[in-house]
């Protein structure tokens, strides 16, 4: 055999001797060793007769063994072994609750392929969120319907720092828990598969994969019988498994969450502090894991109230720290997944990884791709490859279409993340501010023409928006994020770039914001945008946030607030030399003091108002103080100067093409002819101001104002001074 290694024939009667003397491990060897001699040295494979004598030694076939000795010669054979039945699966978890649907899922799915066929049922979702009590749970509860067996390993694929295991050990595991000896099993992957699924082929047996790294990890271990059922967990959705039905598991609903809590903290102190216990929840965000690690740090100190902990989670800057008990930690779930990412060869997840990081800096609960290519720098298609692999990677979830969110926790992991990189987020952050405001200022002339915010635009800094449709859906879609853009940026004090563009997207979103009348997003906006601009010594934005927290305290009615704000941008205007400024919040002053009823004050400074407008040339702010002007006339009683103003403003705003203003006047000058008793006029003026005021499109300040005021003034004006008697 040595003087000619390449004859078949001689080997295979060598293979069979070696398998007859029980060296079954060696004769498999020899194998192997000549078809890698004929591979490589002729380029081919070995012939079908040995080929299917390596077949049979995989599968032990007892045809391979030597002719039985005559009965008297025949030794008595060995008492059978017991079959191995393996019984490898985890203990259940004692606090296990809720995920009735989910079994179900899983119960009807194994039921319909009960002797037809194999099941494959593969659970995905975030880490934490309860997949392996899941599955380990389920493979219990239904254990009697495979009585050969159930098979478990954890894959280590979702461990961070930890190699998953390669296919080759698990199957060495599970042909050694089937009673295969340890030195017949091939350490080939193939062949160790083939012998796995050949003694698989006839029984009813399960095998839970926990913690599945990849597809190309599973495929080696799945049994081949028709009565076999396989449970998978992975972080991922395994979308090219043959055959599997995929489960995505989300978050635990809030009732079933505080049952959890109830089992693992006790009753009695859940029901004494139901706020904590709802506040609790909350700040885990449904998560199974976080739940148990406060439930697990709670149940040890049982003079602890719920709130004392509840205090130290509310800190998002060391709620990860807190949420971390013995070998259990949620900051170490999502390490895993990122770093899978991070240290991988491809590109896409490298984009992925960076995109997780620089989510940590980006305002507001949820991204568009076109603001998400702005925070990454990259083209829209490598973005959405990015935005996609975090979501298959369950780091991001789409709500919506083209709506990208990250859990509550997963977001503090990521500005973790973000805050190792300073440079890199600030660049992002600016990126993203920049995007806002550019296509913020762009929207605004679309809705009203006569808006011209100040500030410019970058060129390609923009979204694309072409009609007055897109840029209020676009504008009232990203609102929350907008005025989280504002505010958020304080959390950056370390970046004066972006915290100047913060500043300057206060002051552009005014324009929507005020005629909507969002009261609180006015008042959050501009409220970050004076601290901020204090901060950075921005002399010219703190005077407009002022003059902006004034319209806020306008709406609301707080004059004595409003004037507060006034007095002190007025301050500044006059300090910087800025007269357009200066004559804007003169207007808006002397509309406050009116207000107040303090009507000599306000005439004087609104006619300094009128001044500077008409030294500046701004027609607008000349016919906004001439109507105010005619208020504090009107309030002194002196209606004739009244009605001269209220006449001249209503010719200017009709000039101009300002249908709000036109409005005002009107119905300014309907009200001074109600008081002086002709009400034919102030009817007819009255009548004109209301299609004004509620065409489609008017702000939504002087609807409110229309249907509060304007309307109960009408109706006593058609029915004029006295009430009519009823008619009998």
């Amino acid at each position: 055999m040595n003087a000619h290694p390449l004859r078949e024939g001689p080997r295979g009667q060598f293979m069979v001797a070696l398998y007859r003397a029980g060296r079954r491990a060696d004769a498999l060897a020899t194998y192997r060793d000549l078809r890698c001699r004929l591979t490589e040295e002729l380029g081919v494979e070995p012939g079908p007769s040995l080929q299917r004598l390596h077949q049979q030694l995989l599968t032990a076939d007892t045809a391979l063994l030597a002719p039985e000795a005559p009965p008297e010669r025949r030794p008595r054979p060995p008492a059978p072994a017991p079959a191995l039945i393996p019984r490898q699966l985890p203990p259940a978890s004692t606090t296990f609750i809720g995920r009735g649907s989910e079994a179900s899922v899983i119960e009807t799915l194994l039921d319909s392929g009960r002797d037809t066929s194999m099941v494959i049922s593969a659970i995905d979702g975030i880490g934490g969120v309860g997949k392996s009590s899941l599955a380990i749970q389920t493979a219990h509860r239904f254990a009697d319907r495979f009585p050969d067996g159930q098979l478990y390993v954890d894959l280590r694929g979702s461990a961070a720092g930890v190699t998953p295991l390669a296919p080759a050990a698990v199957l060495g595991r599970f042909l050694s828990a089937l009673g295969v000896d340890g030195t017949a099993v091939p350490a080939d992957t193939d062949e160790a598969a083939a012998m796995f699924r050949s003694l698989t082929a006839d029984r009813r047996l399960l095998v839970v994969l926990d913690n599945a790294a990849s597809v190309e990890q599973v495929r080696p271990l799945l049994p081949a019988g028709t009565g076999c059922g396989v449970l998978i967990t992975s972080r991922e959705m395994l979308t090219t498994l043959e055959g599997a039905d995929h489960l995505r598991l989300g978050e635990l609903p809030r009732d079933q969450a505080r049952i959890l809590l109830d089992r693992l903290v006790g009753r009695e102190r859940t029901a004494a502090e139901p706020d904590a216990v709802d506040e609790i929840i909350r700040i885990c965000g449904g998560l199974p894991l976080a739940l148990r690690i406060v439930g697990a740090r709670l149940a040890a100190r049982p003079r602890w109230p719920l709130r004392s902990l509840v205090d130290r989670l509310v800190d998002t800057r060391t709620r990860l720290d807190e949420l971390q008990v013995g070998d259990l930690a949620v900051r170490a779930s999502f390490h895993a997944g990122y770093d899978s990412l991070r240290h991988s060869g491809h590109g896409v997840d490298q984009h992925a990884a960076r995109a997780l990081r620089l989510f940590g800096v980006l305002p507001g609960e949820d991204v568009s791709p076109p603001v998400a290519a702005a925070l990454l720098d990259l083209p829209a298609e490598r973005t959405a490859d990015a935005l996609e692999r975090l979501t298959d990677a369950h780091l991001l979830h789409a709500p919506h279409p083209d709506r990208y969110r990250m859990h509550d926790l997963v977001r503090l992991f990521a500005r973790e993340q973000a805050h190792q990189e300073k440079a890199e987020c600030s660049a992002a952050l600016e990126r993203v501010l920049r995007c806002y405001l550019d296509t913020t200022l762009r929207a605004l002339p679309l809705l009203n023409p006569d808006i011209h915010p100040p500030g410019d635009t970058a060129p390609g800094g923009s979204i694309p928006l072409t009609t007055h449709r897109e840029a209020e859906a676009w504008l009232e879609t990203e609102r929350a994020n907008l005025v989280a853009a504002v505010t958020g940026a304080a959390a950056w004090a370390e970046c004066p770039a972006p915290a100047r563009l913060s500043v300057r997207l206060a002051r552009a979103l005014q324009w929507f914001l005020y005629p909507r009348a969002h009261i609180q997003d006015l008042r959050a906006v501009n409220g970050a945008a004076l601290s901020t601009a204090r901060r950075l010594g921005d002399r010219t934005g703190e005077a407009w946030a002022l003059d902006h927290l004034s319209a806020v305290h306008w709406l609301r009615r707080e004059y004595g607030e409003m004037r507060a704000c006034l007095d002190s941008a007025l301050a500044i205007w006059r300090a910087t030399g800025d007269r357009e400024g200066e004559q804007r919040s003169l207007c808006n002053l002397a509309d406050a003091l009116t207000e107040q009823g303090h009507y000599e004050e306000s005439v004087r400074t609104q006619k300094g108002q009128l001044a500077n407008a008409r030294a500046t040339g701004d027609r607008k702010a000349e016919v906004v103080g001439l109507g105010n002007l005619g208020r504090s006339y009107r309030g002194l009683g002196r209606t004739e100067e009244a009605l001269d103003c209220f006449g001249e403003s209503l010719e200017h705003a009709r000039r101009i093409g300002d249908a709000d203003l036109e409005g005002f006047a009107l119905y300014e000058t309907g009200v001074v002819r109600m008081e002086q008793g002709c009400f034919e006029e102030a009817w007819e003026h009255m009548t004109q101001a209301l299609p004004v005021w509620t065409r489609p499109g008017a702000a939504a300040k002087w609807r409110g104002y229309t249907w509060s005021a304007l309307f109960p003034t009408c109706v006593r004006l058609h029915v004029g001074p006295e009430p009519r008697p009823r008619s009998p």
